[in-house]
Parts: structure tokens; sequence; C-alpha cells
């Protein structure tokens, strides 16, 4: 049995060679229990991978995330708020607020961001704008301002409501943009927090509802959301290395395995790549004389890249109408980086080099090539 073993072994490392050794095969997109996804890297606000992540559904309580943006908006988190009537009979999950207590806009985020408490959020959105309903309508335009078009709720918990709908895509931005939020950033990356219940004499300890907090390295947000309309539901995200990835699944048959498996895919089978040089030249068009003008992008584009990423996409936008003489640096047009039809990036497009019209495009090589000898001897 352990000579046959052994022949096997062998028989495979020839066959390892014969092929020809590569490196590591790079993985296969991760599978998910969940059919809609998408992970994003945080810095570009590049998408990396994705399944039906522009398909509006119910997103639960992933909902207050955009209510604590909207709030930090409008609010000090030293204000103080009084729960009205209304916000006291709000559904679980609840805190337990009695109609005239008073709490300041920083422990109604606790409660809304670590332990998902409807009733806090309530308080929250009556406290800015007097009315629920209002206060959505303002969530709906800081929604939209933020890219997040597809976003539409009706309310600040994420109860559910026939027309609160989001998608992945659009929790992937609204998440990305609450990370730049201090107080926000801090909130959803606590494990647990000490919250000053107007009802008890000492603090209750509050436990965040995102277990990836506890078993995942690196993680450090964002929120969970569950109804039985959205199923289970997580904004994840977490940095290592100095890179900050967010996750995304909703209606998922296991959340923190799946937002793991995304992150890790994103972490360690995707890398790197340049899909645009700075300063080299991206076409040529020709000028009214005839002569060649070097076009080059402004700034270099680097994207992370893996089996299974999204279509990466270039639309030009250039003049191709230009006269002589034209100088170095002008700006003739725009390439916009996309990623499965997602903004990433839009680079200007400059002139190359000084062209002059006077001249033949030999004698104009001739003049810009002494010119850059002169250059590079002083």
């Amino acid at each position: 049995m352990i000579l046959k073993l052994i022949r096997i072994i062998f028989l495979a490392l020839i066959f390892q060679f014969t092929l020809g050794w590569s490196g590591p095969v790079q993985a296969a997109p991760p599978y998910l229990s969940s059919n809609y996804y998408c992970l994003m890297d945080a810095e570009k606000g590049q998408l990396i991978l994705s399944r039906n992540a522009d398909k509006p559904r119910p997103v639960a309580s992933t909902t207050k995330v955009l209510t604590a943006i909207v709030v930090l908006d409008y609010a000090d988190t030293n204000e103080v708020a009084i729960v009205s009537d209304n916000a006291a009979r709000t559904p679980e999950y609840a805190i337990g607020l009695k109609a005239g207590q008073q709490l300041t806009i920083e422990e109604l985020l606790k409660a809304a961001l670590v332990k998902s408490a409807n009733d806090a959020a309530v308080v929250l959105a009556e406290h800015v704008s007097g009315d629920e309903r209002f206060f959505a309508h303002l969530m709906n335009k800081k929604a939209f301002l933020l890219g997040a078009s597809q976003t539409h709720f009706e309310n600040s918990s994420g109860l559910p409501s026939r027309e609160h709908v989001s998608t992945a895509y659009d929790l992937a931005i609204l998440g990305r943009y609450a990370l730049t939020i201090p107080k926000i950033a801090e909130l959803v990356n606590a494990r647990q927090v000490e919250f000053k219940h107007p009802g008890y004499q000492q603090p209750l300890v509050l436990k965040n509802t995102n277990t990836l907090l506890d078993v995942y390295p690196g993680a450090n947000g964002i929120k969970t959301g569950t109804t039985n309309a959205a199923g289970k539901c997580l904004l994840a995200s977490a940095k290592r290395n100095g890179r900050q990835l967010i996750a995304v699944t909703l209606n998922s048959g296991s959340r923190p395995g799946d937002c793991v498996r995304l992150l890790e895919y994103g972490f360690n089978q995707t890398k790197s790549v340049v899909i645009l040089f700075q300063g080299e030249t991206f076409k040529e068009i020709p000028s009214d004389k005839g002569i060649l003008i070097p076009i080059v992008p402004e700034h270099q584009v680097e994207l992370w890249l893996g089996e299974g990423s999204p279509n990466i996409e270039k639309r030009v936008d250039i003049n191709y109408q230009i006269k002589l003489p034209v100088r170095k640096g002008v700006r003739v047009g725009s390439i916009s980086i996309l990623a499965d039809g997602k903004p990433v990036d839009n680079v200007p497009l400059m002139v190359g080099e000084d062209i002059y019209g006077e001249e033949t495009a030999i004698e104009n090589w001739l003049k810009n090539f002494l010119a850059r000898l002169k250059e590079s001897s002083s």
C-alpha cells in the first residue's frame, strides 16, 4: 500500500513538471449561499465581485447605516432627544424606551448601530426632522447623492415596508461612506458598548449583533439586518495590511460565512493590475495639419482583479478637432473606467508633447528630441 502511494505521488510530480510549474493556481470565485452579493475595494470604490448586486430587495436593519449618516449630517452627538409616544410603540427589536425619556444622540446611535434597536432609530429620525417619513425622504436624497441610486427607504429602522428596498451594491456604497465618518466607524467596530438607558441606574452592556467582529481577523464593521422578507443580511468590512474591503450579502443562508469567503477572495485571490499608465501614449490623433498628436492619461489607474472579476470598460470622450500649435499638458478629453458598468475613475486625457504647426512631422519630432536631450544633460 505504501509503495503504491509513493508511486502515485511520483507520477503526479512527473506530470506536474512535464506540464511546467507556473506557481500557485489562481482560485476560482467562492461559492456563496446568497444570490445577492458584492465585494468592493473601499479605497477606489471598485466592484471586485458581484452577483445580482443591482437587484432591489428588502435589506432590513442595514438601513440604519444610512440613518446614522443622515443624523450626523444634521445633529451633534451631545444633543438630547426626547422619546415620543410613536417611537415608544416601535415593534421589536427595541431597547425598551418609554415616552418622555431623554437620551443623547450618541447613546441612541449606540443602540441603533450596535444592538439594532428600532425604537432608537425612530427617536433619531424624529429628533432630526420631526417626522419619520420626512426623515426617510432625507435618507433617499442622501443615498442618491452618494451614488446609491436604487435605494428607496420608507423608515429609519428597516422594518418591513413594501417599497423599502436597496441593493447589495448600494449598501456597499453607503458602507464605504459611513466608514469615513469617525463616530460611525467607531461604533460599528465595537464588539460591545455601554449604553446609558434612562430606565436603569447602571449602564447596560450592548453586544454587537455582527459576530464577524469576533471571528474574522481585521473585521471592523458594519451592520446586520434580519426580517422574514429580507432574510439574513450583512454589510461587512475588514482591513488588512492597509487595504479595506467591503462585502455585502443579502438573503443569506450563512451571512458570516458568505462575507468571510468574499473577504478572503478579495485579500488573497486578487492582485493590483495597472490598466492605464500615467504619461504613456494612450492613442494618437491627427491634427488639422495631419501631424499625429500623442494623447496621454493624467494619472495611473490600478484595479484589483482575479478570476471572476467584473468586466472592465474604458469609455473615451475626446476632442478630435485639435488645431496646431498645441502645448504639452493641454486637456483634450477624458477616459472613464467602469467595472461591470459601475464607475471607478475618470482620468483627464492630455496632449503628450508640444506640437508646432509650421514644421513637418519629422522636423517636429527632431525638435522635441533635441529639447529632451538638452533637458537630460542640464
